[in-house]
């Protein structure tokens, strides 16, 4: 059940694949700018910047290497929109470090470096060969490991709820309206044979509201000021909503500036809650019968 994350009450183990760590390390650490780099089209130096910025409209393509010659090694890149005159080389800027990412770069390192700039170019090998841009945060692989995070966020959100609210005394701070929806979908997910309780079929919003009435629970899970949090917890909820239909781009009303920060807010939430959690389990759950059991 979400609102013991996993965790049973009496031996305090935790489920594999319930902690952020386990996320970072199944999907953030496996998810490399490998997995959704782009072939670097690049282009000779000394061609004519005014055709080249013309192919570049036909392929859509906002930003190219440049090459010393056609084949050669990428000693720099061009945008198309400074390509007005002159050769490429005219217009060339030098490929710095802080525009290089190693084909082996973390998902959470790379939306760290995107965070900054609009994309970045990959070494495969000693040689610059691809490009990530902010664009490609929308393919499955990202979209995968933000649907977890997004997912592991709500179960802490339930968890702190069902401790500071004994004996479901949360359902007196919702209106009718809102209970009966809950209730409505609860009853839904019996006919399908699914165990479900009550406070697991609130809405998103409906749990940050909860949340964020206690200002005890929002110390703990490090959520920080009142309206601040409220409006993180909003756009968290649209992150989901967006990821959960495919078709929709990731920063459909935003900037990828803000889904990057939002990124790095929940992560900081969610392990937050997880040291708080792990911490009072070890001095709540008795271990005197640890010698009984063995794992293989």
């Amino acid at each position: 059940m979400a609102e013991q994350l996993w965790t049973s009450s009496i031996t305090g183990y935790r489920r594999t694949g319930t902690r952020l760590s386990e996320l970072r390390s199944l999907l953030g650490a496996g998810i490399t700018a490998r997995a959704i780099l782009e072939p670097l089209q690049s282009c000779p130096a000394d061609v004519s910047a005014i055709e080249m910025a013309n192919l570049l409209k036909q392929k859509d393509f906002d930003v190219a290497g440049v090459q010393s010659e056609r084949g050669g090694r990428v000693i720099g890149l061009v945008t198309r929109e400074a390509l007005t005159r002159g050769t490429v080389r005219d217009h060339l800027t030098p490929i710095s470090a802080e525009h290089l990412v190693s084909e082996a770069t973390p998902l959470p390192g790379l939306l760290a470096t995107l965070r900054d700039r609009p994309h970045a170019f990959v070494l495969v090998g000693a040689e610059v060969r691809g490009i990530v841009t902010r664009a490609d945060l929308n393919k499955p692989p990202v979209r995968v490991y933000l649907f977890g995070l997004v997912s592991l966020l709500e179960m802490h959100l339930v968890f702190w709820i069902a401790a500071d609210y004994p004996g479901d005394s949360w359902q007196s701070e919702l209106n009718a309206r809102r209970l009966d929806a809950a209730r409505g979908l609860q009853a839904e997910r019996h006919r399908r044979n699914q165990d479900s309780g009550l406070l697991g079929c609130l809405q998103f919003c409906d749990k940050r509201d909860l949340v964020l009435a206690r200002d005890e629970v929002r110390r703990r899970m490090q959520l920080g000021e009142k309206s601040a949090a409220h409006a993180l917890l909003a756009r968290a909820e649209d992150l989901r909503n967006s990821l959960a239909h495919g078709q929709r781009d990731l920063d459909d009303g935003t900037s990828w500036n803000d889904v990057i920060e939002l990124v790095e807010w929940m992560e900081i939430v969610v392990h937050a809650s997880d040291e708080l959690i792990a911490e009072s389990a070890a001095k709540t759950v008795p271990r005197g019968d640890d010698d009984l059991w063995a794992s293989v």
